[in-house]
């Protein structure tokens, strides 16, 4: 009886310890499948780009502008003679009432791309908005620059899966960026520049503001300018960054 009486006491824990094992396993799985799936921020084909992912000394230059015409007209200025070209990431709003600035910018061989309508955050607003919000800025962007932009900077910055989903059901791409400047917060001349040049690495997108919250900006954008080639980096366009990253492994 002792025997039978043990052996019972076993079967009773180690069925327990099988129970709790599949109850383990099941949570874990059901864990895992509600998790969305990882975005890549560096390869070519990634619905996000933070970096794109080469070796070679090149990075994109980019701005947004939502507000104002008195610092955009420095910036491209600066730019025209040092004679590059950058993404300009541009409001719609703006660009309806800023329409000669948003025209030479075009004309100066920028990029176009949008930043959107409304400046809130993508993610509080529904799939069917969000599209809505990006066709409205795609619409004035095309009619004032003749461009057909296909490339996006969401307000903020924020974002989040549904909202890039609902951003490439729009034909665009998510572009966020790598080294910001900070120019937005006017931390001064030669701290933004020092920021972008301690930050820099190959494939890098830099943040910078064209706005007029931005008064900082064309002191900076010489010196950053400057020191990136001195450290032999090639300054381009967000789409030709891109084409560094085509075919490169992660």
């Amino acid at each position: 009886m002792r025997f039978y009486y043990l052996s019972a006491k076993n079967l009773r824990r180690n069925l327990f310890l099988a129970a709790l094992l599949v109850f383990t396993a099941a949570t874990f799985y059901a864990i895992l499948i509600r998790q969305p799936a990882a975005v890549s921020t560096t390869a070519d084909h990634s619905a996000i780009v933070y970096q794109v992912k080469t070796k070679e000394k090149v990075a994109a230059l980019t701005f947004d502008i939502s507000w104002g015409e008195e610092v955009p007209k420095p910036v491209l200025d600066i730019l025209k003679k040092e004679d590059i070209r950058c993404t300009f990431f541009l409001s719609g709003p703006w660009v309806s009432k800023h329409p000669e600035v948003a025209k030479r910018i075009a004309v100066d061989g920028h990029e176009v791309a949008s930043h959107g309508w409304r400046h809130e955050n993508y993610s509080s607003f529904s799939d069917e908005v969000i599209k809505e919000e990006i066709v409205k800025a795609h619409k004035v962007l095309v009619e004032t620059t003749g461009r057909k932009p296909n490339l996006i900077r969401t307000p903020n910055g924020d974002w989040n899966e549904r909202v890039v989903g609902a951003i490439s059901e729009s034909g665009y791409r998510a572009i966020q960026w790598s080294v910001d400047s900070l120019d937005w917060m006017d931390i001064g001349p030669a701290e933004s520049s020092k920021r972008v040049l301690d930050r820099i690495t190959p494939g890098a997108i830099i943040l910078m503001h064209a706005s007029d919250s931005a008064e900082q900006t064309p002191i900076s954008l010489p010196n950053i300018i400057k020191g990136l080639k001195e450290k032999g980096y090639k300054l381009v366009t967000v789409s030709e960054l891109l084409e560094y990253g085509r075919g490169v492994a992660e």
